[in-house]
């Protein structure tokens, strides 16, 4: 919906912003994330709209010229005190808000605006001195007239002065504003009077309700009272998919009451009732509940929502709507969905500019609704057969249906056949903009880093999703991935642990954390401390143990290593990466009987697990029985020709085929394989030292594990538990190549 109206736009940029991230990465993530941080803190304060970021500048609303530029000189004056080398240009002017947007020649000159602003200074239009040149606490001078670019006529620019804070009681806060237009009542006609009563009502409304903006709410599932099976699960997902497209308030998502349920043991749980609502909300810390139900008198239904104190069950306030007919709930549930946001605080503007109906932003039919409502449940309890039959079904009976087209080209994608999840995925990008901005930067940024293989434009969509939603702990979590994708990995770092600072229960952010420390930066430390985190909030989870066990070998550290491995193996067996590393830990303490145990326990479960044989054979090998050892060496020689057939450009299968030549004693056949895989790939280090090892080139070994250590090498877990590199564990060298590069 567009909407035309008079608003100041700021634009802030970050000067040589670019240049910083290619000379010091580390400190132009610390620069933008302090510029972030700065911006967020006094756009609160000043009741700005971030619009959107883009790149290291943002885009900004506000009502008022005088709380931009108020806004502006505190963020400058933050920014100085950080080193943050600031540009802000404001203009105030007719614009058009649109689907989270905002377009028009204000917006332009703005953006012109900042570009010839100095470092540190803020520039501003005639249009903006005009209401602010009366301010006490605001002073501004004349620069020049100037001819922007794409700007018809040439524009007054003046300078703000950022030496002083302004008065702490600049920005008119909602109270004040009311104060102020009540108190001037006596001096209109009554007529005017009334008119501006209910404005003022209308615009600012009050709410005697104790929420702060960006606090959350758990809102529980639509009790039906009526006999009508359609209503169920339908209605839920729909009002929640409404309330969640407010950028004033945060929903707990139905992932993460699952995972609270799950913690409180209550995980066979379907319907999530008021009482059971009102437990996730206060295990979560969460003080409002909303509670909505659907009856019938007659023909005519009823929608009813009920905010709670989650503490004491106490109704702070309901809401009643009538529907005339079935065809009639969806628009009532928009409204519905508007009435709450409105008594938790929200302005009716903000929910206004940013709220598409149902109708458009889902479906027209209940019966669509309803399977993509399973479909979500079902996806979400990780039983991706019925996921995949209910949206299916969802699109079946709506083919427009976008939302539901998304969700299917996504599970396809991800778990059953990548073709066939492009498709769906290419159809759902044509008619993304039918979707909540929440699920269409959702959508654009998946599809660019999956199906475009395009990680910058993955990544800036979900700059704008976070910008949009910053509380957004999946947003979080998925920039953090992109950031890994890429190898910065102290950057995925920051936003890993900002997802787990607003949601501490992500197993999977968790998990992110423990690998880039432990494979990609090498710091066993925070590894170690991350997989307790990870053990104490998901105990049942044998990926946490795994991620300690393999912390523990890092600090040489095996029996806890094995402890560790060993546990997670009781809570899944079939978690053969762990059971390897079991067997691993005992081979290195001389346990050959054990490791053999473990590793014949893998064939037994599946013998086509050929890596198996080949530390079998190692095992045999090292406990005095070469007889058996060559008999696994040469059963996983039949796997190992088959790959180096199958895949005859992969430079590694040429390397692993010659180890295995030289366990089996053709030192020269090895090394001429190895050196055919160099040839493809001359940066396989670490692959050709493990080779050199076993043909007992010690030294040539640890030249190419330096080298491997040099170009960023860092899984020191894996360096010490290969079986191929365990002859060089006990060198001087090693040692030493081990303490400089951890």
């Amino acid at each position: 919906m567009q909407q035309h109206r008079l608003a100041a736009i700021m634009f802030t940029d970050i000067a040589g912003y670019t240049a910083l991230m290619g000379s010091d990465e580390r400190r132009a993530f610390e620069v933008l994330s302090n510029s972030r941080d700065i911006h967020s803190h006094f756009l609160k304060k000043y009741s700005g709209t971030l619009i959107k970021e883009m790149g290291d500048g943002m885009l900004i609303s506000f009502d008022l010229a005088s709380d931009a530029v108020r806004c502006a000189i505190e963020i400058q004056i933050a920014c100085r005190n950080k080193n943050i080398p600031l540009t802000i240009g404001i203009h105030e002017g007719e614009v058009v808000f649109e689907d989270s947007d905002v377009f028009g020649d204000g917006v332009n000159i703005a953006s012109r605006l900042q570009t010839v602003t100095n470092k540190g200074c803020i520039t501003i239009s005639e249009s903006v001195y005009s209401d602010i040149k009366n301010k006490a606490d605001i002073k501004a001078e004349f620069i020049e007239e100037k001819s922007l670019k794409n700007v018809d006529q040439p524009v007054r620019i003046f300078n703000v002065s950022c030496e002083e804070p302004p008065d702490s009681s600049g920005p008119r806060t909602d109270f004040k504003r009311r104060k102020r237009i009540f108190t001037n009542f006596s001096k209109i006609t009554p007529v005017v009077a009334i008119v501006a009563a209910i404005t003022v009502f209308i615009i600012y409304g009050s709410t005697t309700i104790p929420f702060t903006e960006r606090d959350w709410i758990v809102i529980s599932d639509f009790e039906n009272l009526t006999s009508e099976a359609i209503f169920d699960h339908s209605l839920n997902t729909a009002f929640t998919l409404s309330i969640n497209q407010s950028r004033y308030l945060n929903v707990l998502t139905r992932q993460r009451m699952i995972e609270t349920l799950r913690r409180m043991e209550k995980g066979d749980i379907a319907k999530i009732d008021e009482e059971t609502g009102k437990e996730i909300a206060i295990r979560e810390g969460v003080e409002i509940v909303i509670v909505p139900s659907i009856s019938k008198v007659g023909n005519q239904y009823i929608l009813t929502a009920k905010i709670l104190d989650s503490e004491t069950g106490n109704i702070l306030k309901s809401e009643v709507l009538y529907a005339k007919g079935e065809d009639d709930i969806l628009a009532n549930l928009d409204r519905l969905s508007r009435k709450i946001r409105r008594n938790l605080g929200e302005s009716r503007f903000r929910i206004s500019d940013q709220s598409k109906p149902l109708s458009k932003a889902t479906t027209t039919s209940l019966q669509a609704l309803k399977q993509y409502s399973l479909g979500i449940d079902s996806h979400l309890r990780l039983d991706f057969e019925k996921a995949k039959i209910h949206y299916e079904n969802a699109i079946r009976i709506d083919s427009n249906f976008t939302s539901a087209i998304a969700s299917l080209g996504n599970l396809l994608y991800e778990r059953f056949d990548r073709d066939e999840g492009r498709k769906w995925l290419d159809e759902a990008i044509k008619s993304v903009d039918n979707l909540t901005d929440r699920e269409k930067f959702g959508i654009l940024a998946f599809y660019a880093a999956n199906i475009e293989n395009d990680l910058d434009k993955g990544i800036a969509y979900t700059k704008r999703r976070i910008g949009l939603y910053p509380d957004d702990p999946a947003a979080h979590n998925n920039l953090g991935w992109y950031f890994q994708q890429q190898e910065k990995y102290y950057m995925a770092l920051d936003e890993y642990k900002k997802a787990l600072r607003i949601n501490p229960n992500m197993v999977l952010t968790n998990g992110g954390i423990i690998w880039v420390y432990l494979e990609r930066i090498g710091q066993m430390d925070s590894a170690l401390t991350w997989s307790n985190r990870m053990t104490a909030h998901a105990p049942e989870n044998p990926w946490g143990y795994f991620y300690l066990g393999s912390s523990y070998v890092g600090l040489d550290e095996f029996e806890k290593a094995e402890e560790a491995y060993s546990k997670a193996h009781e809570l899944n067996p079939n978690f053969h990466l762990n059971t390897y590393r079991l067997a691993h830990t005992y081979r290195l303490q001389g346990r050959y009987d054990k490791a053999i145990e473990v590793l014949e326990g893998i064939l037994e479960t599946n013998p086509q697990e050929s890596s198996a044989h080949y530390d079998l054979g190692i095992n045999y090998d090292l406990s005095g029985n070469t007889k058996t050892a060559r008999e696994h060496f040469l059963k996983y020689k039949e796997f190992a020709e088959k790959w180096l057939e199958t895949y005859s450009n992969d430079p590694k299968s040429y390397v692993y085929n010659g180890i295995l030549l030289t366990r089996l004693g053709d030192k020269e056949a090895g090394r001429e394989l190895g050196n055919k895989g160099m040839e493809i790939d001359s940066t396989l280090y670490f692959e050709y030292a493990q080779l050199l090892a076993v043909l007992d080139m010690k030294n040539e070994a640890l030249d190419y594990l330096e080298k491997a250590l040099a170009g960023g090498y860092r899984d020191l877990a894996w360096i010490k538990l290969h079986p191929d590199m365990q002859s060089l564990s006990t060198e001087p060298r090693y040692k030493d190549l081990i303490n400089s590069y951890f």
